[in-house]
């Protein structure tokens, strides 16, 4: 990882991020996540939608989504940290259980067809979370039952703040199987795994693989890196781009790898493209 980028990783839950000078870009949410950002800014970009927040703001992720989220320094170099809370379906399906919660499935549609819920400044938000900044900065972690208290008050505080989010962290339906050549021409330039694909595509990996092979003629793994190399040798070619702009624009974790991908694919490197 980039020595301007740090991630403490707390039981896999609760996660402090810090970035210097670079970029970090992370497109796949599997559980339903909290974010609070303490400084810098972090840009949400869905398929129609591009919000940015700042320091004092919150969000709430819903699972089962690709979005991009880029987390960077603000404009005046401010430095990003923000602090994510995941709450995964174990721990809540487990709290609803044990708590004899009586959920009000309120329908509302404006949280159901959108990816993100913008959170208004609220004091039980700010509390919550300035408790768990402590963690990390005194590197005095809690306990798990410690843990899954705050866990609770997450919760807790998000149901009280907005009631109607209910239906939407307690609802445990998996997605349907989705039409696999659209999905995956729209999302080919996302940073994921083959395995999240699949999730993301309602397959097996097994069953993945197989519908991949009779629409593609290809490997996914083969697929992706050819699809995504394409599109960098047109942005390069036709509109002039920089081979420093491209190769996170169309789903490299770095220069290095994009630009050996490249010359073994066209026999040139990028910066030769033009």
């Amino acid at each position: 990882m980039n020595s301007d980028i740090i991630v403490y990783n707390y039981m896999d839950t609760f996660y402090c991020c810090c970035v210097d000078n670079d970029k970090l870009c992370e497109d796949m949410v599997t559980d339903h996540m909290l974010v609070y950002i303490c400084s810098g800014e972090m840009i949400l970009q869905s398929k129609d939608k591009r919000t940015v927040f700042k320091k004092g703001d919150s969000v709430f992720i819903k699972r089962n989504h690709l979005i991009r989220k880029t987390k960077q320094p603000s404009k005046n170099g401010e430095s990003f940290k923000g602090l994510f809370l995941q709450l995964r379906t174990p721990f809540l399906k487990s709290l609803i259980a044990d708590q004899h919660l009586m959920i009000p499935m309120l329908n509302n549609s404006s949280i159901s067809n959108t990816s993100h819920i913008i959170l208004p400044n609220h004091p039980f938000l700010n509390g919550l979370f300035l408790s768990l900044e402590q963690y990390f900065s005194t590197q005095q972690y809690p306990s798990k039952e410690l843990m899954d208290a705050k866990l609770e008050e997450a919760v807790f505080a998000l149901l009280q703040i907005k009631p109607e989010l209910g239906c939407v962290l307690f609802d445990f339906t998996e997605p349907w199987k989705i039409d696999l050549e659209d999905f995956m021409n729209r999302n080919y330039k996302c940073d994921l795994s083959v395995e999240a694909f699949a999730h993301y595509t309602g397959r097996s990996l097994t069953s993945f693989k197989r519908d991949f092979a009779v629409l593609f003629n290809e490997t996914p793994s083969r697929w992706l890196i050819k699809r995504r190399l394409e599109e960098a040798y047109a942005l390069l070619s036709e509109r002039k781009y920089k081979p420093s702009d491209v190769y996170l624009e169309v789903g490299f974790k770095n220069l290095s790898h994009f630009s050996t991908a490249f010359k073994k694919e066209y026999g040139c490197t990028p910066s030769n493209v033009g």
